[in-house]
């Protein structure tokens, strides 16, 4: 939250160039980014051995699993963070005087802590005796409820209300479906697995979601899209902002300058790594990649969804060159009788018949489109 409003700060600091425009400020920023996750840490400093030692306790008191491991080393990686933060405090004592030179070489490891708190606190937080559940079916009752479940999956009667991973990988997800000798009501189930493979199956039937949710396993920290690292974050918005270009076409009289913003859209600018267009691709594919990290049919029929929408996006540009094109040998202006209408006073009504007088107006000619 802290590095949200700092970026958020910066951002408001931007040109519309995308540029820093005052490079005191943006410093000041940081500086007050650092020094409240710096007295943040100091409070929680005395606990973070406990706190490791429980995430470290609650792995341990999970049925075994492949990514245990994984999150081992992220808790080691957490502790050398810790350890390396306790050492510039240690070494730096400012008293009274400016911290921010301290504060900046603390970022890098509050940072790491910032970023993994939810999996280092639901790691600690698994209980070291998991519940079992209540409504275990028997293997006649597994079978028959799992059949009336894919009935009512491939009708689209099966509503999911909640999804959550248990401590040995297996996905388990509370839904709803048509109670069979009663169309009316609904009766809750417990499905393992993903609910659109051959291999999901009912493991437990309750009366209301209540019980469901209450009667399932400890959830254990989800997953992201990026194991190996992330990429690297995004830049500032190369040139203008989308925004401003549709303010200019909104405050434009004349095609030549509508024709400009679409150029301007379609043609990356020769500063900016990509264009407009060029971001939305990116932003689908993405989406498609973290479609396809589900591991479930579902995710993976939206990923080609998204893909064919990040195709299309190639033949939009073409198009929309073309009809920039169009506007720039128009060379037309909007008619005099769009007039603004008054903002205070009440605006008059429009003559019931009649035509629009076509008049001269040399002062608002227009002119070819001038590329940005």
């Amino acid at each position: 939250m802290i590095k949200l409003r700092c970026d958020t700060a910066l951002d408001d600091l931007r040109n519309r160039h995308g540029d820093l425009a005052n490079g005191t400020a943006a410093e000041a920023a940081k500086a007050a980014r650092n020094r409240e996750l710096a007295g943040l840490f100091l409070d929680l400093r005395p606990h973070l051995g406990t706190l490791i030692a429980h995430a470290r306790a609650g792995i341990d008191a999970m049925p075994r699993a492949p990514h245990h491991a994984r999150w081992h080393l992220l808790i080691t990686d957490l502790a050398h963070a810790a350890d390396q933060a306790g050492r510039i405090l240690d070494e730096e004592h400012p008293d009274g005087q400016d911290t921010a030179a301290r504060d900046d070489r603390l970022w890098p490891y509050l940072r790491t802590w910032g970023e993994h708190h939810v999996l280092l606190r639901d790691l600690a937080l698994q209980p070291a005796h998991p519940p079992q559940s209540a409504a275990r079916l028997w293997a006649e009752e597994e079978t028959w409820w799992t059949d009336r479940a894919r009935t009512a999956r491939s009708h689209g009667l099966l509503q999911p209300l909640e999804s959550r991973y248990e401590a040995t990988g297996l996905q388990l997800t509370v839904a709803l479906i048509p109670r069979p000798d009663d169309l009316d009501e609904e009766v809750v189930l417990v499905l393992a697995g993903d609910i659109d493979s051959p291999e999901m199956r009912v493991i437990g039937r309750y009366d209301t979601d209540d019980e469901a949710i209450r009667d399932l396993p400890p959830a254990v920290p989800p997953g992201v899209l990026y194991p190996n690292g992330a990429p690297p974050e995004p830049g500032p918005p190369p040139g203008l902002p989308l925004a401003q270009l549709t303010r200019d076409v909104i405050d434009a009289q004349h095609s030549g300058s509508v024709a400009d913003a679409i150029f301007y859209v379609t043609e990356r600018p020769p500063h900016a790594p990509a264009g407009h267009i060029a971001q939305l691709s990116e932003f689908l594919d993405t989406c498609a990649t973290w479609a396809t990290a589900l591991d479930t049919r579902a995710g993976q029929e939206i990923a080609v969804r998204l893909r064919m929408l990040s195709a299309q996006t190639g033949h939009l540009v073409q198009d929309l060159a073309a009809v920039g094109g169009q506007l720039a040998e128009a060379v037309a202006v909007l008619p005099p009788h769009r007039t603004p209408a008054p903002r205070h006073l009440p605006s008059p009504r429009p003559p019931s018949v009649g035509t629009t007088p076509v008049l001269p107006a040399p002062s608002g000619s227009a002119a070819p489109a001038r590329r940005r």
